[in-house]
C-alpha cells in the first residue's frame, strides 16, 4: 500500500530586510521630467523648504499604474518604505507632504499642461496643425459635492456622480497636449470652449480641429471661424438630409467598393458630406435580423403559454395609483412563416438611414481627406482607453476638487511619459500603455540590507526599452525656461 506524506517539507529562507522594487516606470518618468525640464518647473511652484515637488510628483506618476483603486486619502501607502523614499530622494515627511503636493498639482494643472505644450512645440518641433479633441466622464463612489455631479455617464454608471474630462492630442506626434476637468453635469458642447481655449495659443494659423458631434453647436463653430481654425466633425442626420438623399439617389460618388458620398455646399463656406458605408449598412441590417429573431422566439414563448392555458401578464406595472393600464396580446404576422415574418419585421425597422453618416467641415477639403481626418480621431479614443485600463486614473473615494484635479493630472503625466516613449522611439508607436508598463515592470532594483554593512543596489532584468532610455538618464534638466513656456 502506498504511503502518503502528511506534512509539507520545504526550505524556508531566513527572513531579511532586503527590498525589491520596480524601477522601469521611475526610469521613464525621470528621463521625461529631465528632458522636458518639468522637474525644474515643478520645483518652482513652492518655496525650497521640505521635499521637492518634482521628486514627489515623479514618485506619484511612476506609481500611478500601481495605484489601482487607491483613494487619494491613502496615497501614502506607496511611500511607506524608507528604501523606496530614498530612491526618489524623499525624507520621512513624504507620506504626509504628498497630499499637499497632489492638491498643488490640481491648483496648477492648467499651467503644467500649458508648459508641456510649449515644450513640445519649441523643443521637439511638434507642429500641432491637426489636433483631436474628445471628452469622457469619470465616476466616483462618493456623494455629490463640488464638481462631482450626476450627469451623462460614458462609464454606464448613471447612478454615480462624476466629473467630465477633456483631452486634446496632436495627430502627427500622438502626444497629449491638453487636459481640462469640469463638473460632471457639464455637456461636451459646453466643455468645448475650455478645452479649445487651453490649446489655442499652441495652434498655427492653418490648424485643424477634429471632434465628435456631441461638442458641435453654432456657437462653437462660430468661435472656430472667428479664430480662423478649421474643423471636421460628425453630425446627426436630419430630415433635410433624408430629402436630399431621396432626390439624388443616383448621384452617389464612389470612393471605393465600400464608401461613397454626396456633397452639400452650405452657407459660411460649409461642406456637408453625406457618406454611405456598405459595410456599416450590412452590420445594421444584421443587427435588425438578430433583433427580429429574438423577438420571434419571445413571441413563440408567449403564444405557447397562452395555448396551454397559462395566463400571461395582463397589467403594466405602474406606480400611479390613479392610472390603471392593461395589456392585450395580438399576433399580426401569425399568417406568415417564420422567415417571411422576420423579413417583414425587418422591413418595418428600416428607416433609410442605414449606413449613412454626415461629416461637416469649414474648409474646402475633399471627401477622402475629411473621412481620413475623422477616422484618425481614434487616437484620442485610444488614449482614453490607455488611461482607463493601462493607467487606472480613477480616485475612487475623493471629493476635494483640487485633489481630484491633481490625481487626474498625475495620470495625464503618466500618459504623457508613455506617449513620449512612442514619439521618440517609433518601434513602440503601436504599443498600448498596458503593454509598455508591463515591459517596464520587469526592470527591478533590489537593495541588499546587511547589519553593519553599506546597502548594495542590484539592478536586474534590463528590458530593451530601458536600454534605449539609458542614455537619457543623466540627471540634467532640459526643457525651456518657465517664463518662455506660455
Amino acid at each position: 500500500m502506498a504511503r502518503y506524506r502528511n506534512k509539507i517539507h520545504t526550505s524556508i529562507p531566513e527572513p531579511n530586510d532586503n527590498v525589491t522594487m520596480t524601477m522601469g516606470n521611475k526610469t521613464v518618468v525621470d528621463a521625461v521630467f529631465a528632458d522636458t525640464g518639468l522637474d525644474v518647473f515643478l520645483d518652482g511652484l513652492k518655496r525650497s523648504q521640505g521635499n521637492s515637488v518634482a521628486a514627489e510628483t515623479a514618485a506619484l506618476v511612476a506609481n500611478s499604474v500601481e495605484m489601482t483603486g487607491i483613494s487619494v486619502n491613502r496615497i501614502d501607502r506607496i511611500l511607506e518604505e524608507d528604501v523606496i523614499r530614498a530612491e526618489y530622494g524623499l525624507d520621512a515627511n513624504a507620506p504626509r507632504s504628498v497630499y499637499r503636493t497632489v492638491e498643488r498639482l490640481g491648483e496648477n494643472s492648467d499651467a503644467i499642461v500649458k508648459y508641456l505644450g510649449g515644450v513640445l512645440k519649441k523643443k521637439y518641433g511638434v507642429k500641432m496643425d491637426t489636433v483631436f479633441m474628445d471628452w469622457t466622464s469619470l465616476f466616483f463612489e462618493a456623494p455629490q459635492q463640488g464638481i462631482v455631479r450626476v450627469g451623462y455617464s460614458r462609464d454606464h454608471r448613471p447612478d454615480r456622480p462624476q466629473v467630465t474630462i477633456g483631452l486634446s492630442m496632436d495627430r502627427e506626434s500622438g502626444m497629449p497636449v491638453g487636459l481640462t476637468v469640469n463638473a460632471g453635469n457639464i455637456l461636451d458642447v459646453t466643455h468645448f470652449e475650455d478645452t479649445f481655449g487651453q490649446i489655442r495659443h499652441l495652434l498655427p494659423e492653418d490648424a485643424m480641429i477634429v471632434f465628435d458631434n456631441g461638442a458641435y453647436s453654432r456657437k462653437n463653430s462660430a468661435l472656430l471661424d472667428k479664430e480662423g481654425v478649421g474643423f471636421v466633425t460628425r453630425l446627426q442626420l436630419n430630415t433635410s438630409d433624408d430629402k436630399f438623399v431621396d432626390k439624388h439617389k443616383g448621384d452617389w460618388v464612389r470612393i471605393d467598393d465600400i464608401l461613397s458620398y454626396q456633397l452639400i455646399e452650405g452657407n459660411l463656406k460649409r461642406r456637408r458630406y453625406i457618406f454611405r458605408n456598405e459595410k456599416l449598412r450590412a452590420d445594421v441590417m444584421e443587427r435588425y435580423r438578430r433583433k427580429a429573431e429574438r423577438d420571434w422566439e419571445e413571441m413563440e414563448i408567449i403564444r405557447k403559454n397562452i395555448d396551454i392555458g397559462k395566463k400571461p401578464r395582463k397589467k403594466y406595472r405602474n406606480s400611479n395609483c390613479f392610472v390603471d393600464t392593461k395589456l392585450s396580446y395580438m399576433f399580426p404576422l401569425d399568417c406568415f412563416s417564420k422567415e417571411e415574418a422576420i423579413d417583414h419585421a425587418i422591413e418595418r425597422m428600416i428607416t433609410g438611414r442605414e449606413g449613412l453618416f454626415v461629416l461637416l467641415t469649414n474648409r474646402p477639403l475633399t471627401a477622402e481627406k475629411v473621412i481620413e481626418l475623422y477616422r484618425a480621431r481614434n487616437q484620442v479614443e485610444s488614449a482614453f482607453r490607455d488611461l482607463k485600463h493601462g493607467i487606472d486614473w480613477r480616485p475612487a473615494r475623493c471629493t476635494n476638487e483640487m485633489a481630484i484635479k491633481g490625481r487626474i493630472l498625475i495620470s495625464f503625466l503618466a500618459l504623457f511619459c508613455i506617449s513620449m516613449v512612442r514619439f521618440l522611439h517609433p518601434e513602440y508607436r503601436n504599443r498600448t500603455a498596458e503593454s509598455i508598463c508591463e515591459e517596464l515592470g520587469s526592470f527591478s532594483l533590489t537593495v541588499l540590507v546587511r547589519e553593519g554593512e553599506p546597502k548594495r543596489r542590484i539592478f536586474s532584468n534590463f528590458v530593451p526599452l530601458i536600454r534605449l532610455l539609458r542614455a537619457k538618464i543623466k540627471g540634467k534638466s532640459g526643457g525651456i525656461p518657465r517664463n518662455q513656456a506660455s
